[in-house]
């Protein structure tokens, strides 16, 4: 009898793991499929006639309660296929792309010494055209997630190449946005702004793009000219108004997809645009996001954020401009109420920002207390931190320090439990001066060194 394939080996190993914990959880395989897949997906992973994408890999580990490398194979059975003594070619690709899945799951779960682990039992000379680009890719990704840029930098631009020599337009996007990253971490700004721009004409210029990753591509890049704004004050206001027209584009990009039906829609097109081009995993993995419209959520975070970012450029400008902008959004604050809760929030903690600033309290806590009541549901979010920021400053400004005091350190724990490090470091900073102005040296002295170490971090 001849061996088993090597692909129907994986196949089972997945799906022993699955049919083993959805027991373990007393659910029938229909329980388990609704209501995204079908009885049949099930059963065919199940009995090894399949192994599943990585998007369907997150929904039905998920389900179960699990991480989704606990539905993957063992370590040591990929480490045994990579490292055996058969060559790349007598293996199947399925292995290969099986190996890939598992290091791209590993990076999305932030477990980035394993991914590189991984990478590094991976035989790179017996690999094929495509998949050394998919491991360029993934080792610049991880690279740049270790921080460890000039890595980063030499594989995505390895990667790059590869991409354009084959035509692949999805991934070309996506390494010249982490090139971007990469080159703000070496504060090589000049290059982080090429790469975006670079990224935005090919993301302009072609015939399908994700619309949550435009979304995520317009705010980056109006963070970027806001930052420089801070830095660069020959060019502030140029830089202003670029931070202002890029955060614009990415709101009425969210405005477009801000219900599931138009997220449906967006992600069909996507599924029928890859099939056209016979791209069927990247068709797959849409296919399985236009069921599972878990990216809504994330979209109504994004967006919120957007308005956040939008409002603290605006209060950099001049005063009457600022109070016409905020005017004219408020306008839009029933919609919001019903549709973005979080987003009204932002807006209203920029009112409460700008009415601050022009000594107006009881117009400044009206806007902050609405934007607490609107912020409470969400948790831990940029909108809630920067609200109780605002909310500490007003008790400061009333001569309620105590309150003050209660709502700076839930706004700044907020910040560093999010990781918005920058944020982190100037809010800190402010606080402690304001601090110091009260008689309390010692206080002061903990946050200045609290943002110190938040700089140390976004200098790493």
């Amino acid at each position: 009898m001849s061996p088993e394939p090597s692909s129907s080996k994986i196949g089972k190993s997945v799906g022993e793991k699955l049919r083993a914990a959805r027991i373990a959880q007393h659910l029938t395989q229909s329980q388990l499929a609704a209501p995204d897949f079908s009885v049949s997906y099930i059963s065919a992973i199940e009995r090894g006639q399949i192994h599943p994408s990585l998007r369907a890999l997150e929904i039905l580990a998920q389900r179960l309660g699990l991480s989704s490398t606990q539905l993957l194979p063992a370590r040591n059975q990929v480490d045994d296929r990579l490292n055996g003594p058969l060559g790349i070619a007598e293996r199947d690709d399925d292995e290969i792309d099986l190996a890939f899945l598992e290091i791209q799951v590993l990076i999305r779960e932030h477990s980035i010494e394993q991914a590189l682990e991984q990478l590094g039992k991976i035989p790179q000379k017996r690999l094929k055209r495509h998949q050394i680009l998919q491991y360029q890719y993934l080792y610049g990704w991880a690279q740049l997630r270790a921080a460890h840029y000039q890595e980063s930098e030499y594989a995505l631009i390895e990667a790059l190449q590869i991409a354009k020599e084959l035509n692949d337009q999805f991934l070309t996007l996506r390494i010249l946005h982490l090139l971007a990253q990469t080159y703000l971490g070496m504060r090589n700004h000049t290059q982080a702004l090429l790469s975006y721009q670079r990224c935005l004409h090919t993301l302009e210029t072609s015939e399908q793009h994700d619309p949550f990753f435009a979304a995520q591509l317009y705010m980056q890049i109006g963070q970027y000219y806001t930052q420089q704004a801070q830095h660069n004050l020959h060019n502030q206001q140029e830089h202003l108004e670029q931070a202002i027209t890029h955060f614009y584009k990415a709101l009425e990009t969210c405005d477009i997809y801000s219900t599931p039906e138009t997220i449906q829609a967006a992600y069909l097109e996507q599924v029928r645009h890859y099939c056209n081009i016979d791209e069927l995993e990247l068709a797959i993995q849409y296919a399985y996001k236009c069921r599972y419209l878990a990216d809504a959520t994330r979209l109504k975070t994004q967006r919120s954020e957007l308005y956040h970012y939008l409002g603290a450029v605006t209060l950099k400008q001049d005063a009457s401009e600022a109070r016409t902008f905020l005017d004219t959004a408020l306008q839009q604050a029933s919609k919001l109420q019903e549709t973005d809760p979080l987003a009204l929030a932002s807006l209203y903690t920029t009112n409460a920002s700008w009415y601050y600033a022009h000594q107006q309290l009881d117009e400044a806590t009206t806007y902050a207390t609405k934007a607490e009541e609107l912020a409470a549901p969400f948790g831990d979010t940029l909108i809630s931190a920067e609200m109780h920021i605002v909310l500490g400053r007003i008790y400061y400004a009333r001569g309620e320090a105590e309150q003050g005091d209660r709502h700076f350190v839930t706004g700044l724990e907020m910040l560093e439990k999010l990781g918005h490090h920058e944020e982190l470091a100037d809010e800190a900073v402010q606080y402690a001066q304001l601090l110091e102005e009260h008689g309390k040296a010692h206080e002061a002295f903990t946050y200045f060194r609290r943002a110190f170490q938040s700089r140390q971090k976004l200098a790493k």
